[in-house]
């Protein structure tokens, strides 16, 4: 089955695998630690970085780009379980419901089998498989690109010396934002929920940049955007919303996903994979915009 990643916004309320997710606003209760960037939004199914406009400077990016060296996956008979690893533009904004991105997966079957693929996704649309085989320490890059209504969309694996790219028609790309994440994809049969997240240890992102709509080029850290470090935490479900347009996410934290600090060119970190001991979460009271608002 292909997880389908989605944006943060998407997940705060809870469809099939794949990649992209919302985060909540960012404050105290965001993810902290000596290997952990302080200040971390928190979602339930993203983990890494995201960069914004301004309202004084930089108001879309128009491509994104990355590298990072594919994660082993440990699985357990029994339970199955995703991860997505990608670049992307668009997702953190609650006012759009799109997103382009394209990455790599590590799941595990129920038997205890893990598998490897590639994959992109233009939201609302679901992912689609690439035909780039992908084995648990290769060296993947990426990069989403977009003029006017057209994305394109690569991945090449330097290990095996191959490559793919996509170019499609999208009317009106989100552009507001670029990610560099791992995530917890999701199963939107109905209402989106994010899978369990596989044990993929850490994964490191390289040569993390972007380009703006007005030519400007910088890191995650440039000062013409604003950067965001987001954490992971899985909780059990949403309760509350009601008529007031959020999702009141649950104090339970099972399983997290935290990003490092930036390294000192602002290009590089690592989301390190964790588990905790069930009412040790720090999610409690978190608020996300849900699907509807």
């Amino acid at each position: 089955m292909l997880a389908a990643a989605t944006a943060p916004w998407a997940q705060a309320a809870g469809g099939p695998t794949g990649p992209s997710g919302a985060t909540g606003a960012s404050g105290a209760t965001g993810a902290t630690g000596a290997t952990g960037a302080s200040g971390s939004a928190l979602s339930s199914n993203w983990a890494g970085y995201a960069v914004r406009g301004t309202a004084s400077g930089v108001r879309n990016f128009k491509r994104v780009t990355a590298s990072w060296i594919q994660p082993a996956a440990t699985c357990t008979p029994g339970s199955a379980t995703y991860s997505a690893f990608w670049v992307g533009l668009g997702g953190m904004s609650g006012s759009s419901r799109k997103l382009e991105q394209t990455g790599t997966e590590a799941d595990c079957t129920a038997a205890g089998t893990a598998r490897y693929f590639a994959w992109y996704e233009l939201v609302p649309s679901g992912p689609v498989s690439l035909k780039l085989p992908i084995a648990a320490g290769n060296r993947i890059s990426a990069s989403v690109s977009v003029h006017r209504n057209y994305v394109t969309m690569r991945l090449a694996d330097a290990t095996t010396a191959t490559a793919t790219s996509k170019r499609l028609h999208f009317a009106q790309p989100n552009l507001s934002s670029a990610e560099w994440i791992a995530e917890a994809p999701s199963n939107c049969a109905g209402i989106c929920h994010a899978l369990p997240l596989t044990d993929f240890g850490s994964v490191s992102f390289s040569g993390a940049a972007v380009r703006t709509g007005n030519g400007s080029a910088g890191t995650i850290s440039d000062a013409g955007w604003q950067a965001e470090p987001i954490a992971l935490n899985e909780v059990s479900g949403a309760a509350g919303g009601g008529g007031s347009g959020v999702q009141v996410l649950g104090a339970r934290g099972l399983v997290t996903a935290v990003p490092s600090v930036l390294d000192p060119t602002g290009s590089a970190f690592s989301v390190i994979w964790g588990q905790e001991q069930a009412g040790t979460g720090t999610g409690a009271g978190r608020v996300f915009p849900s699907v509807g608002a």
